[in-house]
């Protein structure tokens, strides 16, 4: 029997605000003492009513807008009914039938698009921690911290077939939020959370319409499965592949499948039981009695859009356009948005003195191998790294010299002015005596130049080390090498 996987995807992304969703409460909870971050609002107390952060609602909205959605002119709150300890209130206000966003898409780099369905605004919960005593009797702590922090979950339609195309989306997503400061979107400490949602249909007895799986004839959909507990983007494709085999081998074995929560382990990479999945009527969604109705003008959409910036799809058409580098380094370079506009600023310095297809590939060139190799927490100076390359370019100094150089720069605080200077003085006094230099070499290395003459001509590639060498880099290696075969001859 064939199957087709389809996937969908929930991610929950904390935003980068100063305080609560619905309260004052700072946001920075992450190793505060425990529930020091909390008020009569975010604990639930009587009378407290909520009041929604502006700012939360306009990152939200930005993150719509980055990934093309529809912005709601109106912004409705609803209530999400459940009992843990980790909802004070006994409910989560979040949004239901009428998300601020909806209708979006984002293209991934195979092309592939997948299609969002909603982006919506809540709430964060409290931490939970279990524990067990000596006394046998096991027990929860709760942190509050967290809880009311603001939260946008991003809902994608069921139009994802793998596991590599969500881990892809994921990591856009993440890239997207960092790019356009809507948050820090590290998965280790909580501020994004992907839980995907998959099913196994059998192939040709199922369709997709209007964001839906129907089933085809007779044929009975196969209940999905949701996997949470996800901590980092690796581990999405992970747990993706993982379920769509043991679902595939329950269907093969005559197992019933049953709808269902999963919890991902890390340890064991297998996912685990742990709970029958709820459905919308089991939250009893209402409408939250104590937020009206929020207008959004089309001048606020205008607003937050303008806060919006090239993102990195663009940016990689754009480089491997307009500067002919290739796909995987535009995709390294702007994967982060501080590299990229090291990159940019970098190319636009060389750019100065060199052709600018040709500053862009040098500029990517260092930024993969050197900066990425040496830059630790102290920044590489641009306009130290261009005279270095620019150097390097008019064959004034080799790349590994110029490397070296820069290192040993950054790590003893050293002007790199200086030392070129005194690098180029060194190379001048050498360039009068070279022919010694050589000469020496030859002397001391006779074994070497009987091979080479015996016709081992990689026996050269030595003897350009010893005079460089010699030279403590100063000569240049193509001037050595033609002084060599000459003399060899």
């Amino acid at each position: 029997m064939e199957y087709d996987t389809i996937i969908g995807l929930e991610i929950h992304v904390q935003t980068k605000t100063k305080s609560k969703m619905f309260c004052t409460c700072p946001t920075g909870y992450f190793q505060k003492e425990p529930n020091s971050h909390v008020c009569p609002v975010c604990m639930a107390l009587p009378g407290a009513l909520p009041v929604p952060n502006k700012r939360a609602i306009e990152l939200c909205m930005l993150m719509g807008l980055a990934t093309n959605c529809t912005i709601a002119n109106e912004i409705f709150f609803d209530r999400k009914h459940y009992f843990y300890p980790d909802l004070p209130k006994g409910y989560q206000i979040s949004q239901y039938k009428n998300p601020i966003c909806s209708n979006g898409s984002v293209t991934l780099p195979n092309g592939f698009e997948v299609k969002i369905e909603r982006i919506h605004q809540e709430e964060d919960v409290a931490k939970s921690t279990h524990h067990s005593s000596t006394s046998e009797t096991d027990y929860s702590l709760i942190d509050y911290n967290k809880s009311g922090v603001p939260l946008i979950e991003i809902v994608t339609k069921p139009c994802i077939r793998n596991a590599r195309d969500a881990k892809d989306f994921a990591t856009q997503i993440r890239q997207i939020a960092r790019y356009l400061n809507i948050s820090d979107a590290d998965m280790e400490k909580g501020q994004m959370r992907c839980e995907p949602n998959i099913s196994i249909q059998e192939k040709g007895r199922w369709e997709e319409k209007d964001g839906m799986i129907l089933p085809l004839g007779d044929y009975k959909l196969n209940p999905k499965v949701e996997v949470k507990n996800i901590g980092s983007i690796t581990a999405v494709e992970k747990a993706i592949e993982f379920e769509v085999a043991r679902l595939t081998k329950d269907l093969e074995e005559g197992k019933p499948l049953i709808q269902q929560t999963r919890g991902w382990n890390a340890n064991k990479n297998v996912t685990e039981f742990q709970r029958s999945k709820e459905t919308a009527d089991d939250y009893r969604y209402m409408p939250e009695p104590d937020i009206p109705v929020i207008e959004v003008s089309n001048e606020d959409i205008e607003r937050v859009k303008s806060e919006l910036v090239e993102l990195p799809h663009e940016k990689i058409t754009r480089y491997m356009d307009d500067w002919g580098i290739s796909q995987y380094a535009a995709e390294v370079i702007s994967a982060s948005r501080k590299d990229a506009s090291y990159f940019e600023n970098l190319q636009a310095l060389l750019s100065d003195k060199l052709d600018p297809k040709v500053a862009a590939q040098e500029a990517a060139n260092w930024l993969m191998g050197t900066v990425f190799a040496l830059e630790g927490d102290k920044e590489i100076d641009m306009n130290d790294l261009s005279l270095l390359i620019m150097k390097f370019k008019e064959g004034k100094i080799t790349k590994g010299k110029a490397e070296e150089m820069l290192k040993d720069c950054i790590s003893n605080n050293k002007d790199i002015s200086d030392e070129l200077d005194m690098f180029e003085k060194e190379s001048s006094q050498n360039a009068g005596n070279i022919q010694d230099i050589v000469k020496e070499v030859l002397d001391n290395n006779p074994k070497a130049v009987t091979d080479y003459k015996g016709g081992k001509e990689a026996t050269m590639g030595f003897l350009v080390g010893q005079v460089m060498q010699k030279t403590k880099g100063a000569s240049n290696p193509n001037d050595v090498k033609n002084i060599l075969i000459e003399l060899l001859k």
